[in-house]
């Protein structure tokens, strides 16, 4: 897992390369801001397997841009932002827990703050979106429809996130007085 998570990281500097010599700038700004985000789950020390979920995760959508997926494939917008609210979602509950911001937290709130954050990063991710829209390329989907489904996703996905998350806990930290397979 180690040298997968390494290669995953490396992925993220040569995609800005690849970018920047093989389609636009634009795409390797986007590939820039894909690395910051990987930087930021290495430092972050998270779990091998929720760092790797969010490096994909994150790859596949600035990926998919510079490939035009979401003009080409319908509803691959929908899925990105189910999986990206989801991992930055995590992410953002971890990055809190970790600077001492929230105690540690029973599974009902630990789903509710990272679906809240989820809720919060989906928001933004649309400001943005239609930034996008006014200030660098007219194509980027923006309307009602497409808003209202992108907000739906990205708060699916937090609350299956904040789920999975609070799960994964509960596996590796039980409560006092449990074993594991006990009832």
């Amino acid at each position: 897992m180690r040298w997968t998570v390494l290669a995953v990281r490396w992925a993220g500097p040569l995609s800005v390369l690849l970018t920047a010599v093989f389609f636009n700038i634009a795409g390797a700004a986007v590939m820039m801001l894909v690395c910051l985000a990987i930087t930021i789950t290495w430092r972050a020390r998270l779990p091998a397997l929720l760092e790797l979920a969010t490096d994909l995760v994150l790859l596949v959508a600035a990926w998919s841009s510079v490939f035009l997926l979401y003009e080409r494939l319908e509803h691959w917008d929908l899925v990105v932002h189910f999986a990206a609210t989801a991992v930055l979602a995590e992410l953002a509950f971890r990055a809190l827990e970790r600077w001492g911001r929230l105690r540690t937290p029973g599974p009902v709130t630990h789903v509710l703050l990272v679906t809240a954050l989820g809720t919060t990063l989906a928001l933004v991710w649309e400001y943005v979106e239609f930034a996008g829209y006014a200030l660098v390329d007219p194509r980027v989907q923006v309307g009602y429809t497409d808003t209202m489904g992108d907000l739906a996703a990205g708060n699916a996905g937090s609350l299956v996130a904040g789920i999975l998350g609070a799960w994964a806990r509960h596996r590796v930290d039980p409560p006092h007085g449990t074993a594991e397979g006990t009832d």
